[in-house]
């Protein structure tokens, strides 16, 4: 009796679920039906109001565009650089006594960036001069006494040379007081310091590194296809990432491309007089690359046909709808530059999603303005 009775509510719990279940469904059912319903009122009453009172044609409206010409631009990633960024290095051994310059600050060629200790090189120096002095006096001695004859041109020969080899040691003693003091190549920006007073500096180590930022360097990589669209000596814009805006000339188009990329290194080469660029800032490279006739258009007369390809729809001389794909080439703030269409066409500029290809419409068109450039 209790397994009937287990049994029994079992059958009731089931159909209660599937009574739920029918009833979810109509009212989902019913809840979507509305909703398309609504949706088909709405594009009959859009319709209905594209459609010239007293005519069974749709009405829409158009404006004729006229192509003009319009230079295109070709666009590339690239990066800011300095023209020069070196390492200056010690040629002599030697600790470091001073280091005149904090980071940051504006040298100028021939500036001490790092000294050296002389050690022994001072006395070394004056070593040197006394004997190029002693040289001299005695090959002063031999002229006058081979003017004598008392000296043979021999004589007179060998005390020359021992003068001259006096002469190349001072010269030599001279270069090595140089190297102590380890001076900037050219003007430029003291960007970092490797060593501080009292390091000890082998020869081949590093100093300071040294930024030239005045012209500036905007460098890319292009690509093998569009590599022929650059120029040295064209003009260029270059638009950073921060927002500046700097503007110069192509000084650079690689010949040999990256065996990794394929591309061809590309510089800009831009004014920095103020020393505001700095190095390693992302940004766009625009060069002109050549003039084509296009059409300056609205966003908003951009349609897609059925294949997804993007288009405006236009009309022909009996008024009758067609879909013209485009090609965009530049966007701004007064429109869109497509290229594809016509010199001169007829754009439909309302009303275009509510006809198709090949039907005839009523239309009133726009007063036509001339685009600017």
């Amino acid at each position: 009796m209790v397994s009937q009775f287990s049994i029994g509510s079992k059958m009731v719990l089931k159909k209660s679920y599937l009574f739920a279940s029918v009833i979810t469904v109509l009212v989902i059912a019913w809840v979507l039906s509305g909703q398309f319903g609504t949706a088909e009122v709405e594009t009959e009453e859009a319709a209905a109001a594209h459609t010239t009172v007293g005519s069974s044609l749709p009405h829409v409206q158009a404006k004729v565009f006229t192509a003009k010409t319009k230079t295109t631009e070709v666009l590339i990633r690239g990066k800011t650089e300095a023209v020069r960024k070196v390492q200056v290095r010690t040629e002599a051994d030697g600790a470091v006594v001073r280091t005149p310059f904090e980071k940051g600050a504006n040298v100028k060629e021939g500036d001490i960036l790092c000294e050296l200790s002389l050690n022994a090189r001072d006395a070394r120096m004056a070593e040197a001069e006394a004997l190029m002095r002693q040289r001299w006096l005695e090959f002063d001695a031999s002229q006058k006494l081979a003017a004598k004859g008392h000296r043979s041109e021999t004589q007179v020969a060998s005390a020359r040379a021992a003068y001259d080899a006096a002469r190349a040691q001072v010269k030599q003693r001279e270069v090595e007081l140089a190297n102590t003091r380890i001076t900037a190549p050219f003007d430029g920006i003291y960007e970092s310091r490797q060593v501080e007073a009292g390091d000890y500096m082998r020869v081949g180590d590093a100093c300071a590194t040294l930024i030239d930022l005045d012209p500036f360097l905007v460098v890319g990589q292009v690509s093998e296809i569009e590599v022929s669209a650059f120029h040295m000596g064209d003009p260029g814009t270059a638009i950073l990432v921060t927002g500046e805006v700097v503007r110069g000339t192509i000084r650079f188009v690689g010949k040999s491309a990256d065996d990794a990329t394929r591309t061809f290194r590309v510089e800009l080469e831009v004014p920095n007089e103020n020393h505001k660029l700095r190095d390693g800032v992302t940004a766009q490279i625009s060069v002109p690359s050549r003039k084509v006739m296009a059409h300056l258009i609205p966003p908003s007369v951009l349609t897609l046909n059925d294949d997804g390809v993007v288009g405006v729809r236009t009309l022909n001389n009996n008024k009758e709808v067609q879909f013209e794909a485009i090609t965009i080439l530049d966007d701004g703030a007064t429109g869109i530059w497509v290229g594809g269409l016509t010199e001169q066409v007829s754009i439909i500029t309302s009303g275009q999603e509510f006809v198709t290809s090949g039907q005839k419409v009523d239309v009133s068109y726009e007063p036509t303005a001339e685009a600017k450039l």
